[in-house]
């Protein structure tokens, strides 16, 4: 994540949020199962803004959870799109 939070609490907080929402959210909700089945690995592209959540320089996170021991865990996260968010780009001068 960029360095828009004041250290790791702040970004589990953050984090502990996003997935509530995300599982309060039946648009979300569905997509942890996949034809009545628990879905095993799968990303989710969230706009902050659409769940109602300010970070600036952070517009999208993408959030990755895999369905381990009976229930979900949320693996990663990072954000995709931003003014704050940087890409590499191989051959183009590296991060930008």
């Amino acid at each position: 994540m960029p360095k828009v939070f004041n250290g790791e609490e702040e970004l589990a907080g953050f984090l502990r949020e996003v997935v509530e929402r995300v599982s309060e959210n039946p648009e979300y909700r569905e997509m942890f199962f996949k034809n009545g089945a628990p879905n095993r690995n799968f990303g989710i592209p969230l706009d902050l803004k659409k769940l109602g959540i300010n970070v600036e320089g952070v517009d999208v996170v993408r959030l990755e959870f895999s369905f381990e021991d009976g229930k979900f865990v949320l693996k990663t996260a990072y954000p995709t799109k931003g003014w704050a968010v940087e890409t590499f780009i191989p051959g183009k001068g590296g991060w930008q």
